[in-house]
């Protein structure tokens, strides 16, 4: 496979160095190529850099102490320096523009989750927040979930995979309303769609638009820090952990690491440190005009976004398999729905690298058959050639306990 330039679909690919793969991710511009996956030079020292020191999880803005300090009077040709009203920092990633209100979309998740914490969940006021947003005003209105879920030509991917405009939104929108595959389902299993629906895979297809659209733009040389592909790579990371990293992606992995033994002597997942050193890799790249630099960090984020919904669905088989063995359907569905939730989040990148989609939607099935389709070993036997292809190690994924 030519991994140096655009498939017959116009498929945005990932190319990380020692990955003999390309992940067909977004749909761009059939008139723009990749560039090749070779050696990637350094961020010029000119260019901003961030510390290793990051704030602990959860945190939102570092001090301004902590803000990086940058040449101004730099010449035109060296590298370009965050915007003067650049948003500060969030979990150790400091951002180059103006991210204030892109960051507080997680908030809006914050208060979902509060509401499927109330019994009776009112799923009608969590809707309201779902389709009217609440906490991300902007300019011209509020920034909402569902309007990102609903909006088609995004560059994720997931409408060409799934062969419906708006996939995101028909399952978030079936868990809040009991419709679809959540017909009949019980307030918990509903809940769990709605939850990990929102905090997963909306957020996760946000984060790699956001990045496909960073990509896309410096393909056409638009490197502008404001507005252009610099801007939009900031905005992945304002999506995976924002303003309460405990309700984006960035706390389901944190969670997982601490389920799989790979947390960091920090308490931070391997993974959350990886993407945030491959976020941090291409913000420098872009600001250096340097597209390969900016693709290869992309990959990373791929693989490691990869390693995180591995675990989860290793673990929501494994225990679906010990509910069916102490007789309890109840808890099986819930699992069964949190697993299908955590599957969608990688699925259409993890099959075509080879995982076997068949078996782990299955496994994961919300038709009352839980467990005859098999648990953990069948999950992991039917990604392991997608983990191969990526290379990601036992060791990424770790043990559970």
């Amino acid at each position: 496979m030519d991994l140096t330039t655009s498939n017959n679909h116009s498929s945005l690919k990932f190319v990380a160095a020692g990955i003999a793969l390309a992940l067909a991710v977004a749909a761009c511009s059939s008139d723009s190529e990749s560039s090749t996956g070779t050696a990637v030079p350094v961020a010029n020292s000119a260019a901003p850099t961030v510390g290793t020191d990051a704030p602990p999880a959860g945190g939102t803005d570092a001090p301004d102490s902590a803000a990086e300090t940058v040449n101004t009077d730099a010449p035109a040709d060296e590298p370009k320096v965050p915007t003067d009203d650049a948003t500060p920092m969030d979990v150790g990633y400091a951002y180059a523009s103006n991210v204030d209100t892109h960051r507080l979309v997680v908030i809006d998740v914050c208060d979902v989750k509060d509401l499927l914490d109330v019994d009776p969940i009112d799923f009608d006021a969590i809707n309201v927040i779902y389709t009217d947003g609440k906490n991300s005003v902007k300019d011209d209105g509020v920034r909402t979930i569902a309007g990102f879920a609903t909006g088609e030509d995004k560059k994720h991917g997931l409408s060409d995979f799934y062969g419906t405009p708006a996939p995101l939104d028909e399952f978030v929108s079936s868990a809040i309303a009991g419709t679809g595959v959540f017909e009949g389902a019980s307030d918990d299993v509903r809940s769990q769609g709605v939850e990990k629906g929102m905090q997963n895979q909306i957020m996760i297809a946000w984060v790699m638009h956001e990045l496909n659209s960073a990509i896309a733009k410096a393909q056409d040389g638009n490197f502008d820090v404001a507005k252009g592909a610099v801007h939009n790579w900031d905005e992945g990371w304002a999506f995976y952990a924002g303003a309460e990293p405990g309700c984006g992606p960035y706390g389901t992995a944190d969670k997982r690491g601490e389920n799989f033994g790979t947390l960091t002597d920090g308490g931070t997942s391997v993974s959350n440190e990886a993407i945030l050193a491959a976020i941090i890799s291409g913000r420098d790249a872009l600001l250096a005009s340097n597209l390969a630099g900016a693709e290869v960090a992309a990959a990373d984020v791929v693989k490691n976004v990869a390693i995180t919904y591995s675990q989860a669905v290793i673990r929501y088989a494994t225990k679906i398999i010990d509910d069916m063995a102490a007789d309890d359907s109840d808890a099986a569905a819930k699992h069964a729905a949190e697993g299908l939730a955590f599957w969608r989040v990688i699925e259409a990148y993890v099959v075509p690298a080879g995982a076997d989609g068949k078996t782990i939607n299955a496994i994961f099935a919300l038709d009352g058959d839980y467990g005859s389709d098999g648990g953990a070993d069948e999950v992991r036997n039917a990604l392991q050639p997608a983990l191969d292809a990526l290379g990601i190690t036992d060791a990424d994924i770790g043990t559970l306990s």
